[in-house]
């Protein structure tokens, strides 16, 4: 009972979240995070789902973790209906996408407001610049291991981007590969002094 139960759950979730044909909207909910994986005779094809194979072909259906930890749904099927799947896939599959999806939640935008928000300029900070702050973003959206790969002469400056970095929230992370891997980030801090004017890069009182 437990296994059909499971089915029906994982092929609701694949109809409305992991559809070839349903784009991806911007910018990601939590939802949009989710993916359900499925293996067919132990072995993950990319573009492959439940429906394109006959519900009297399927001989086994578990729900159990893969290697890499995902929550995913293994079928058994003929050795003759997994090479006419592999056949289908092949000949139709036009996915777009094999790099996660990562971004702050709420999209750029929310990102700038969030970093405006709480930013704090140093005490006696002159001028205007941007730190750059490199970091990676774990597969739960974690933020970890920020370093400024390109600094401020004002080491305070430096400091506060990053603590900004650090206190950042966990962003939101699309797979559409089970084996996932941390991601990259260079994000640009600007400091400007306080009570500044900057117009077209020239500053006015």
């Amino acid at each position: 009972m437990f296994i059909v139960q499971a089915w029906f759950v994982f092929a609701q979730n694949c109809c409305e979240n992991d559809s070839v044909f349903r784009e991806i909207q911007f910018p990601l909910t939590e939802q949009d995070t989710q993916t359900v994986f499925y293996y067919f005779n132990d072995e993950w094809i990319e573009g492959a789902n439940p429906d394109m194979v006959d519900a009297d072909s399927i001989l086994k259906m578990e729900v159990k973790n893969d290697e890499y930890g995902n929550r995913a749904m293994f079928l058994t099927i003929s050795s003759e209906n997994l090479e006419k799947l592999k056949s289908e896939v092949k000949a139709n599959w036009c996915w777009p996408y094999s790099y996660p999806i990562c971004e702050f939640p709420g999209g750029k935008g929310k990102l700038k407001e969030w970093l405006d928000d709480n930013i704090q300029i140093p005490d006696g900070y002159k001028g205007s610049e941007k730190v750059v702050v490199n970091f990676y973003v774990q597969p739960d959206g974690t933020v970890t291991d920020p370093k400024v790969v390109r600094p401020s002469k004002n080491e305070a400056a430096n400091a506060e981007a990053l603590r900004l970095v650090n206190a950042l929230p966990k962003f939101r992370v699309k797979f559409f590969t089970p084996k996932k891997h941390r991601i990259g980030f260079n994000l640009p801090i600007t400091f400007r002094e306080p009570g500044a004017i900057y117009i077209r890069g020239n500053e006015a009182e």
